[in-house]
């Protein structure tokens, strides 16, 4: 979610309801240390979105506390070590999913950060590294005996990336695995929910205690509040209207502007405003135009010109 699950993007889910807690872009363990100004960007949030989960990376066994101790300072409620992303950039430099083949340098990681915050530690995980060493159940197991209070499972190996469909019967085991290390450490599912009827069902597959979705709010904020809905009463809250997604797009473009200025948010919402264009009449041509802007003004012309006028 590099990119997308910035201050602007959990701003606009906020505003729409039905997410319960929010997490920071990946951020490296290294760039917290060394204070990259690029790292304090990925950091911006207020109060509103308390408790935030700051998500770290990396397998430095000073660095990872450190970090972890810094960013609980600076105000994050819970603290998320992520061994399941698969981006190469990542896995290369020992963090994310490459963790799932060395689970006890991942054990030894946990206990160190555990020891150096007071907030809540969660640890994201999938069910393996390939279909050949899928160790998902014994792996979360370990992490929950090494001090992490919550594992998030998405249902793919790292081999797989994104592609195929993701295997919740292996989230299913990792629930258990879990609960029988310690039945109080919740479990929460991720991995091809797209709609309230596929969280309904892998919260019915898995026996999992919560769901993360990721992918499939890119350019839908408010998937969240119709899956929130659903779950509560099942009630189906519609999409909104194209017309209503522009001016969402338009107010994503603000807070863009207001986070990282107007050359940022010019380069920011050439992505984002694909995203939310998805499946719409013409969006080929919109793409062509969008990726083009150059400024701010520019992009919100190009936006009222493809989603309609209806943006007060």
């Amino acid at each position: 979610m590099a990119g997308y699950s910035d201050y602007p993007m959990r701003c606009i889910v906020r505003e729409l309801g039905g997410c319960g807690l929010f997490y920071t872009e990946l951020i490296s363990c290294h760039s917290v240390i060394h204070a990259h100004e690029k790292t304090r960007a990925l950091l911006k949030s207020d109060r509103n979105e308390y408790p935030l989960v700051v998500q770290l990376f990396g397998s430095h066994l000073e660095y990872m506390p450190a970090a972890a101790s810094e960013m609980e300072a600076l105000g994050a409620g819970l603290i998320d070590i992520n061994m399941g992303c698969p981006v190469s950039k990542v896995v290369k430099t020992g963090g994310g999913a490459v963790l799932m083949k060395e689970p006890e340098t991942a054990a030894k990681i946990v206990k160190v950060v555990r020891n150096a915050i007071s907030i809540p530690l969660t640890v994201k995980i999938r069910i393996g590294w390939d279909s050949n060493s899928i160790n998902g159940p014994d792996f979360a197991a370990r992490m929950v005996d090494s001090g992490a209070q919550c594992v998030a499972v998405h249902g793919r190996t790292r081999a797989q990336g994104y592609a195929g469909k993701a295997d919740w019967n292996e989230i299913a085991k990792v629930v258990k695995a879990v609960k029988k290390a310690d039945s109080s450490v919740p479990v929460i599912a991720n991995g091809d929910i797209v709609d309230p009827l596929s969280a309904e069902k892998i919260i019915e597959t898995t026996g999992c205690d919560g769901i993360m979705i990721g992918r499939a709010a890119m350019g839908a904020p408010w998937l969240f509040r119709r899956v929130a809905r659903y779950l509560k009463d099942k009630t189906l809250i519609d999409d909104p209207s194209y017309p209503e997604k522009g001016r969402l797009a338009l107010r994503h473009l603000e807070l863009l502007k207001e986070t990282y200025g107007e050359k940022g948010a010019s380069l920011h919402i050439r992505r984002i405003a694909c995203a939310y264009g998805r499946g719409k009449l013409g969006v080929a041509e919109f793409r062509r135009r969008i990726v083009g802007v150059t400024s701010t003004e520019e992009a919100k012309l190009v936006i009222k010109d493809f989603f309609g006028e209806d943006h007060e």
